[in-house]
């Protein structure tokens, strides 16, 4: 696949993400939502590291590896927060609203290191 399939994945299973947490804001909806929220964190695990991998095939040889670069790590970790949010909803520990919020404040943060990957 062309790193623009992966690429187009990966924002489709950022969207499915965020359907999940619009979700929460929902007393019915919440348990379909998160069956969303699921899929999307899946497809764009897959995809993200279908774009390294690609991204890797144009690396000279004997330059580090992307795998081992702290953008990806820091995304990787961010990826993490992102799955582990609506446990924090349905606990009860954070409210919904302020969950979606910290999600959306995530979003950004993720957005802004895959676009600029900057070096930490």
């Amino acid at each position: 696949m062309s790193l623009q399939t992966y690429h187009f994945l990966h924002l489709i299973g950022l969207i499915l993400v965020f359907i999940g947490f619009g979700g929460l804001l929902s007393s019915e909806g919440a348990k379909r939502a998160m069956k969303w929220h699921g899929i999307g964190l899946i497809i764009s695990l897959v995809s993200g590291f279908g774009m390294l991998a690609k991204m890797s095939k144009g690396l000279p040889e004997g330059a580090p590896s992307l795998y081992t670069q702290h953008w990806v790590l820091v995304k990787f970790a961010l990826w993490l927060v992102l799955g582990f949010l609506p446990v924090l909803a349905k606990r009860r520990v954070l409210a919904a609203p302020l969950v979606v919020l910290i999600a959306a404040v995530i979003g950004a943060v993720l957005g802004y290191i895959g676009y600029f990957k900057p070096v930490f």
